[in-house]
C-alpha cells in the first residue's frame, strides 16, 4: 500500500478534486437555464459505499417535502463501487481492495398531516470485479487522488480489519446477501416552497436481518435521527441534510476491543432545473467512519465524497437518475462508485395534504 499523507496533503487533495467536479457541472448547466417552473425531487439518495459504513445504519438524503396523503413512491437504485484502501499502525490493519454492489427497492407512504413512512430492502454482492484499469484511467484524466492503486495487483478482493491481529470486519466474497432494513418514520415540519426554507424531520430504526460475520450486518438494531432543509430558488433548489446514528455494533468487533462506533452524518447539495423535466445535480456527503476504534489515521479520519448526477422525469409517475461518486478524502472513502434509480409513483403525484 501508499504511504500515508499528511492531513494537509489530503485536505488539499479533497479541495482540488471538489473543486474539478463542480466547475464540469457549472460548465454543463450554464448554457441551459430553466426558464419554466421545475419539478424539484431533492438530493440523490445515494450512501457512502465504504463496506463498513454500510453494516451502520444510515438515513438516506432525501428532499424534505412528504411523501402527499394517499400516495406511495417505490424506487429502485443500484450502487457499483470500486475499493482500493488500506493501511496498518502495529497488528491493527485495513485493507479492502475489491468491488461492491449494492441494489434496493425503498417505498415511502404517505400518512396525512405531514408524515410519511419508509422502508427499503438492500441487497449486495462483493467480488475482486473487473473495473481497476478504468479507475486508473480515469482518475489520471481528472487529476483525482490515485492512493497506489496503479502499482496494485488488478482485480483481487479483500476486505478486512483487525485490532491486535483479530478480525474486527470483514467481507466474504461472492453470492448475494441481505443487508440490514431501514424503517424510518419522517414529518414535514415546514414544507418546501419558492424562497423559503422546508425543514423535515425523521426517526428511525435499521432492523438487524443481514448476516454481521460475514460483514454484511451489525447484528444489532441501529437507531438513527435525522433534520433535512430544502431551499428553492428559481432553478435551483439547495438542500442540506444532517444525520446520527446510534450502534452497538457486531459482536466479533466487541470482542476484538474495537467495537463499531456511532457514526454522525450529513451533506450539502444543489439542484438545478436546465428543463422542466430534467435536472443536473452536485452534493458532497460527509460520513464520520465508524471503524475510528482502530488505531489508523485511515480508519479514524472523516470521510467526504462529491457526487455529480442528472435525473429525468420520463412521465408524471416515472422518473429515472444516474449518477456519479468520488471521494475526496484519500485513503479513506470510496474511490469511484457509480449510481442508477428508477422511481415509480403511485396515487397523487404532488401537493400537500395539510
Amino acid at each position: 500500500m501508499a504511504k500515508q499523507g499528511g492531513v494537509a496533503g489530503r485536505t488539499r487533495t479533497a479541495g482540488d478534486s471538489a473543486a474539478r467536479g463542480l466547475a464540469l457541472l457549472t460548465l454543463g448547466c450554464l448554457p441551459l437555464a430553466c426558464t419554466t417552473t421545475p419539478s424539484f425531487e431533492g438530493p440523490l439518495a445515494a450512501r457512502n459505499q465504504h463496506p463498513a459504513q454500510l453494516v451502520v445504519g444510515r438515513l438516506r438524503p432525501r428532499s424534505s417535502a412528504a411523501v402527499p396523503l394517499g400516495a406511495v413512491t417505490v424506487d429502485g437504485s443500484a450502487a457499483y463501487t470500486s475499493l482500493f484502501l488500506g493501511g496498518q499502525a502495529g497488528l491493527d490493519t485495513f485493507r479492502m481492495d475489491g468491488e461492491y454492489l449494492r441494489a434496493s427497492v425503498a417505498a415511502r407512504a404517505g400518512l396525512g398531516s405531514g408524515f410519511d413512512l419508509e422502508i427499503e430492502v438492500p441487497v449486495a454482492h462483493a467480488t475482486g470485479g473487473f473495473l481497476d484499469d478504468f479507475v486508473i484511467g480515469w482518475h489520471e484524466f481528472f487529476g483525482f487522488p490515485d492512493q497506489g492503486r496503479d502499482r496494485a495487483p488488478r482485480d483481487r478482493f479483500e476486505v478486512l480489519a483487525t485490532r491486535d491481529g483479530e478480525s474486527v470486519f470483514e467481507v466474504d466474497e461472492g453470492g448475494l446477501h441481505v443487508l440490514d432494513v431501514p424503517v424510518v418514520l419522517g414529518y414535514e415540519i415546514v414544507p418546501p416552497a419558492e424562497g423559503r426554507l422546508g425543514l423535515h424531520v425523521r426517526g428511525g430504526v435499521e432492523l438487524p436481518v443481514g448476516d454481521a460475520d460475514a460483514g454484511y450486518g451489525s447484528g444489532s438494531p441501529d437507531w438513527m435521527l435525522g433534520l433535512s432543509t430544502e431551499l428553492r430558488m428559481g432553478p435551483v433548489a439547495w438542500n442540506a441534510h444532517v444525520d446520527h446514528t446510534f450502534t452497538d455494533g457486531s459482536a466479533k468487533a466487541r470482542r476484538a476491543g474495537a467495537p463499531l462506533q456511532d457514526v454522525t452524518s450529513g451533506g450539502i447539495g444543489m439542484e438545478w432545473a436546465v428543463a422542466p423535466e430534467w435536472t443536473w445535480l452536485a452534493q458532497v456527503e460527509y460520513d464520520r467512519s465508524t471503524l475510528r476504534s482502530l488505531s489508523l489515521d485511515r480508519t479514524s479520519d472523516d470521510q467526504w465524497l462529491l457526487w455529480l448526477g442528472s435525473r429525468f422525469r420520463l412521465s408524471d409517475r416515472v422518473g429515472l437518475e444516474i449518477g456519479l461518486g468520488e471521494d475526496l478524502s484519500q485513503y479513506i472513502a470510496p474511490d469511484f462508485t457509480g449510481w442508477f434509480a428508477i422511481q415509480y409513483r403511485f396515487g397523487p403525484s404532488s401537493g400537500s395534504d395539510r
